[in-house]
């Protein structure tokens, strides 16, 4: 009987989902910093530029919040699972034409992401007015 390799057959997934990567995603991180005055305070600081990652976009909800309508966007970010993600990191989604960046996006916050072994999914929210 032939045994099976379990780390070929995470590896091979892994390739197949990587494949699909189609967008770059800068990750920010609030960070404890000291002014140049001496004073403590708080900064986004990028944690993991150019990381390859792929978006989904599983609803769209519109609501209507007083004179406002608020849109409100939940999407699902696939990345590797080699880079560290934490509830409440700040997450930038390139949108490139080749290599070149064409667009950004700017999500507000990120939840707890569900870790794999071939990548990771986080979920996104996105608000913005109409």
């Amino acid at each position: 009987m032939v045994g099976l390799n379990i780390q070929a057959i995470f590896a091979k997934a892994t390739t197949a989902v990587e494949f699909m990567y189609d967008k770059k995603a800068t990750i920010r991180r609030q960070m404890a910093v000291v002014k140049e005055n001496g004073a403590d305070g708080m900064e986004w600081v990028p944690i993991h530029e150019g990381v390859p990652c792929r978006l989904s976009n599983p609803g769209l909800n519109n609501t209507n919040q007083s004179e406002a309508n608020v849109i409100k966007y939940d999407v699902k970010l696939f990345l590797s699972s080699e880079f560290e993600v934490k509830a409440g990191d700040e997450i930038t989604i390139h949108i490139l034409k080749g290599d070149q960046i064409v667009s950004s996006v700017d999500y507000e916050s990120s939840k707890e992401p569900f870790v794999y072994v071939s990548h990771q999914e986080v979920l996104l929210v996105r608000k913005e007015f109409a």
